[in-house]
Order: structure tokens, then sequence, then C-alpha cells
């Protein structure tokens, strides 16, 4: 049998803390019953408590059953089991000091060490998130200042191998480390500025709330309401179109009349035929923008009987079509099912519109003509590599029409690394759609 834990206190505490999360992830939108609750006080009630991971593993075990529900238990779990102050204060750490440290902890995938060291980092360049800016800018901001090659560079002198094999390896593994320290960074911004959020006011309708910065239990929600409103504006659209008419056909008018002794007694009218473009969209599915991608795919998906044909490419620093994937989706796309496509990643995996569009007007020269109608959903962020300046003009040249759906305030348009007015000045026009019903009225414009 084994032996009390010894932090009698901390073992008194532990319902009501677990009970606390349990009700913080149950207003998150996250369904825990009360025998997940018992179990997960039966969990760590045999654990070491102060083996905070092992803590965090057991709880998430217990209470979550949904990938989607991730981001809001380890913002709960970091509220209700907050980390102990580390000495950084009497170290009096500079900026290098933690990126060395930071690399060090990615190498040995201590993944508390990293959550701490990236806070740290969030604290030291992110600016402030109470400012209005979304999630995805204060994390490009942190990115650039921790000078991510420069990290990458770190991480591969710190085991060079004496073979071929060994550096593949190793660079794999760095790469690997980069992209996973992005996506933590980005969930730990976000988190933040959800927390501010609800501590200020709960938000309101689903087609109000902001793409970028919205939690798991936001974006539920927003799923859950993208395919009615969808359908409906595909009605709208469908119905307009019948009842269009440009005018009186005087000729057919007159003609009829002959039956009435000259008098047009029926006027005809002239009905629209406009011929249906092609629609080719191409969304940036890197960082933050992930989550995004989904929901203007499925809202241009479900209008594409307005267009003659749809194809439908995402891109990060390569470029894949996902077409097919649509065709047989019943619902928003989880933003896995679209990274998980082979090729989206070309090279290191940052967001790179310059190789992404050259590929694509190399690859699918065919896919754009004078009939397509060409629509691209990003935040026209050049993460400090070279702009696709050249190729957005080739596209607009190549296009019927080009309009841009840029989920970022218009604040935030042309700071630090957006390059969102060089390219809108090639677009017939360019959207804020920081929301879905910003969404749905910038492609009723467009349709």
């Amino acid at each position: 049998m084994s032996a009390p834990p010894a932090n009698v206190p901390a073992m008194q505490a532990l319902p009501h803390a677990v009970t606390h999360l349990v009700d913080r992830l149950r207003r998150g939108g996250l369904p825990v019953s009360t025998s997940e609750t018992l179990d997960a006080i039966a969990a760590v009630s045999q654990m070491d408590l102060s083996q905070r991971q092992d803590v965090r593993t057991a709880l998430k075990s217990t209470l979550v059953k949904d990938s989607t529900h991730d981001v809001l238990f380890m913002r709960a779990f970091e509220s209700v089991f907050p980390r102990q102050a580390r000495m950084r204060a009497q170290t009096e750490q500079t900026d290098d000091a933690v990126l060395t440290d930071l690399v060090d902890a990615l190498r040995e995938a201590d993944d508390e060490r990293v959550d701490d060291l990236l806070d740290e980092a969030i604290d030291r360049f992110g600016g402030d998130e109470g400012d209005g800016r979304s999630a995805g800018y204060h994390a490009n901001r942190t990115l650039r200042r921790m000078n991510v090659p420069d990290l990458y560079r770190r991480y591969l002198e710190q085991e060079a191998g004496p073979t071929e094999l060994d550096r593949a390896i190793n660079t794999a593994e760095a790469t690997l480390a980069m992209e996973q320290m992005r996506r933590r960074l980005d969930d730990l911004v976000s988190g933040r500025i959800r927390e501010d959020q609800l501590s200020m006011q709960a938000l309101e309708d689903p087609e109000d709330r902001p793409l970028l910065s919205a939690g798991p239990d936001e974006l539920a929600a927003m799923r859950l309401a993208m395919r009615p409103l969808a359908r409906r504006l595909a009605t709208r659209l469908g119905n307009r179109r019948r009842r269009g008419t440009s005018g009186l056909d005087m000729r057919r008018t007159i003609r009829a009349s002959m039956g009435t002794g000259g008098v047009p007694v029926t006027p005809v009218l002239r009905r629209k035929r406009p011929t249906k473009p092609d629609l080719v969209v191409l969304c940036d599915v890197s960082g933050s923008t992930a989550q995004f991608a989904p929901f203007t795919l499925t809202l241009l998906h479900a209008i594409h009987q307005e267009f003659n044909r749809v194809r439908s490419f995402v891109f990060i620093d390569g470029i894949v079509e996902i077409t097919d994937i649509l065709a047989n989706s019943p619902g928003v796309l989880d933003p896995k099912a679209l990274l998980s496509r082979q090729g989206l990643v070309a090279k290191d995996g940052r967001s790179d519109y310059k190789r992404a569009f050259a590929t694509f007007l190399d690859r699918w020269n065919d896919a754009v003509t004078a009939k397509t109608t060409v629509i691209v959903a990003g935040d026209a962020r050049s993460h400090d590599r070279p702009p696709a300046t050249a190729e957005i003009a080739e596209l607009a040249h190549r296009a019927r029409r080009l309009y841009w759906l840029n989920p970022e305030s218009r604040g935030e348009w042309d700071l630090l690394d957006s390059r969102a007015t060089e390219y809108g000045n090639h677009c017939t026009n360019t959207f804020e759609v920081a929301t879905i019903r910003d969404l749905i009225s910038a492609v009723t414009q467009i349709v």
C-alpha cells in the first residue's frame, strides 16, 4: 500500500480545485459529467502534486474528450493551477539568456519549461495584449523580436551529427520544434487575450465574434452557426439571381402588343442572363489564420451554384488543392484536416506568399483565366520574406476580378510586416473580415 501524500493541506484543497476547474470548463462549453469529475479527483489524489505536468496530463485525460477543447483546458488549468514563479527577478536574465534557455527546453522536450519561457518572451516582446489588436499581431511581434531563424540555428548547433543522416534528422527535429513553438505561442497569446475579453464581458452573437482571437469554445459555437448562415446566404443569392431583370425589352413588347391592337398590355422584361464566372479561392492557413480559412472556404463552397466552377487551394509556403475535401465536408472543416495535406509545407513551414503563389501560377497555370474571379484570404504578412507583389500583379492580370479578404482589422494593415495596401493596390477590392458577419457582407458584395 502506498504511503499517504506528504502535502496534506494541498490534498485537502484538491477536490475544490478540481471542481473549480470543471466549472470553468463547463462555462467554456466543454461537457463534463459528475462521474468524470470524480474520476479526475481520484486520479490526481494518487499523484505527487509537485509534478505539475503529470497532474495536468491526468486531468486532461479524464476531463477532455475532444482535441478542439485543448486550448480551453490549458487556459483553465493555468488559471486554477498557476505555475510557481521562477526566480527570474533574482537572476535578472537578459533577453538572450531567456532565448538560450528556450532552445535548451525545446531540445529536451520540456513542455512545462517551454511554456514558462514563452510566457516570459511574450511579457518581454509581445506588447500590451489589451490594446485591441489581434492575437496574430502580438504573436508575430513576439516571434520577430525572438528572431526565430537565429533560434533555429542555435538548435542545430547544439547537436551537429557527424554524418549526413544525423544532420538530416537534426534538421527535421529543429523544424518541427520551431513549428510547435510557434503554435504554442499562438495558443498562449490567444489565451491571454481571451481571458481579458471574458473578464470584461461575454461576447454576444457568434456572427460578431472575432475570428482570430476566438477560443475553442467560441469556435465550436461559430461552427454550429456557420452552416445555417451559409445556407441562408445561398438561398438569398439564388433568389436574387432568379428575380433579376435589366429593364424593358422593347422589341418583344411591341411584338406581343400586335395581338392587342398595338396596345402594350403586357410589357416584356429583359431577363438577366449573367455568365457565371469560375471561382478560385486561395487561403492562407499558417499560424492564427488557420482557424479563419475554414469559415471562408465553407461559405464560398455553400454558394458554389453562383459560379460555373469552384476550385479551392490552401497554402503556407507550399500550396495544395482541397476542392475534393470541401465537396465531401458536411460542415466547417477542422484546420487540422487542411494542415495534414502533403505539400502544404514546402520548406520551413513559415508563411511565404511569394513561394506559394509562384508555385500556383506555375503548376496550375490554366486555373485562372479572363472568366475567373480570384479570392485571396489571408493576413498579407510577409514574415520578413520577399513580398509576392509581382505574383499578385500577375494574378490580377490573368483574372476577371481579384478580391482580398483580410481577417485583421484595418488598423493593423501595413504595421510591422503587413503588405496589405501594397497587395491591395492590385485587387479589385479588399475587405476587412474580422467576424463572420464581415465575411458574409464581403461575399455578398463580391457575388
